[in-house]
Order: structure tokens, then sequence, then C-alpha cells
């Protein structure tokens, strides 16, 4: 097995056990099933309130007309809604509402939660090494997502 391989087969461990599993405890399970576009979009609208549309496609690298049917559908289960900028009419502020504030806290909280499961397999030195090698990764994919 090659590094790859290994990295791999950990990352996809992860992201199963926390995002996908039903057989996880409750105490570990996201309050509502994981949509990584709905999830990404109700975390930015959580974060900064008011954002636009474009706003959130170019953020999340996504088409304009795929973050339209994401918001959308975050419009119709009463999470997001939509409201004309007083500055440009022919654009739209996004803002979580009460339903959709409780929706995107209980989603951070859960995954602070499992941030600290997956911390506490390591000692404080280790916990410092990992993030600070998934920060160095996370930099060099970011620049590829941007530069090409």
């Amino acid at each position: 097995m090659t590094k790859e391989h290994d990295l791999l087969r950990h990352v996809k461990t992860l992201m199963r056990v926390m995002l996908i599993s039903e057989r996880t405890p409750p105490e570990h399970q996201h309050i509502i099933k994981f949509n990584p576009l709905d999830f990404h979009t109700l975390g930015m609208v959580r974060t900064q309130p008011g954002v636009r549309a474009t706003v959130v496609a170019g953020s999340l690298g996504i088409a304009a007309t795929t973050a339209s049917s994401v918001i959308g559908r975050l419009i119709n289960r009463g999470w997001i809604e939509r409201k004309q900028c007083t500055g440009d009419r022919r654009a739209y502020e996004l803002n979580l509402t009460t339903e959709g504030q409780r929706i995107a806290d209980a989603i951070h909280d859960q995954d602070i939660h499992d941030m600290s499961v997956f911390l506490s397999a390591l000692t404080v030195t280790e916990q410092d090494e990992l993030i600070r090698l998934l920060g160095k990764v996370a930099r060099r994919v970011e620049a590829l997502e941007t530069e090409g």
C-alpha cells in the first residue's frame, strides 16, 4: 500500500463514520442528513448574515445555477430567507430563519464535538502537529483550486 492509499482509507473512514453511517450513536450524528452543499451554505449564511448568492457560489466553487438550486431548497425548507438588497435591487441577501439558525448552530456544535473526538485520540503535541499539517495541506489544496 502506498501512503496515498493509506491516507485515502483513513479519510474515507472519517467521512463515513461521522457523516454517512446510520449506526453511529445519535450523539455523533447531525440533526439532519448530511448534504455537503446544504451544510456549507447554511454554515456560510450562519457566519456571514446577509451574504449574496454570488458570494456563496464563488466561495464554494460551484456554478451560480447550482447555488441557486441549493438556496431554493433551503428556502423551501424554511431555513433561509432571501431579502432584496437595499443598494442593488437586482441582488438578494441571504439570512437564516429562526429554524435555520437552530439547524446551523446544531450542525456547527456537532462538528466541533466531532473534532474533539478526533483530537482525543492524540496527545496535545500530536494534536498541534495534526492541526499544523492539515493547515498546510488545506492551503495547498486551496491554491490548486484557485490557480488551476
